[in-house]
């Protein structure tokens, strides 16, 4: 019974643990400034920004751009044996943070 309540513990830490990223002695998590995690971590190693368009619905069913949103990807290669973290960054705000198991592949 023990190690069934250890277990369940276990799973429920697990998937916020994921949102955190390590740099030095800081943990940054989701939800953090921007101008924190370039303060703690540094300069990314690459950033990418993608503009979507902010739609709104119209009076009889249609729809039309009333502006666009820009987000940030800041991609963080951690050294060997590391694998790299993507954040996503939007309004100056850590939206997600993501471990890439495959380094070599696209980021969608």
């Amino acid at each position: 019974m023990r190690l069934l309540f250890i277990l369940a513990v276990t799973l429920m830490i697990q998937p916020a643990l994921a949102d955190t990223l390590r740099c030095g002695s800081v943990l940054i998590e989701v939800g953090a400034d921007a101008s924190y995690v370039l303060a703690k971590c540094g300069e990314p190693t690459s950033k990418t920004i993608i503009a979507e368009p902010i739609w709104a619905g119209g009076v009889y069913g249609g729809a039309h751009q009333v502006g666009t949103s820009q987000t940030q990807i800041w991609r963080y290669d951690r050294g060997p044996r590391q694998f790299p973290a993507v954040m996503k960054i939007a309004d100056g705000v850590v939206q997600s943070i993501e471990f890439e198991k495959n380094p070599g592949s696209p980021r969608d």
